[in-house]
């Protein structure tokens, strides 16, 4: 098990995930051309899918998640 810490997209809150657990990691990234941006107050997240089947979220980025396992 190697536990590791994400950032929450909702303040208050500690996120520490199972990096063993994660199967899928996808991130949206916002196109800067478009004037109108639906969603735009959205903060950017990394949607993450465990092998449960539950999906959560971070703020990090797939390659900063990477990082992180990579440094442990």
């Amino acid at each position: 098990i190697m536990l590791i810490q994400l950032t929450h997209p909702e303040p208050n809150y500690e996120f520490w995930i199972d990096s063993e657990e994660i199967t899928v990691m996808e991130r949206y990234t916002k196109p800067t051309t478009s004037i109108l941006q639906l969603n735009g107050d959205r903060p950017d997240v990394t949607a993450l899918v465990l092998k449960s089947g539950k999906i959560m979220s971070c703020k990090e980025t797939p390659a900063q998640i990477i990082e992180i396992m990579k440094g442990k």
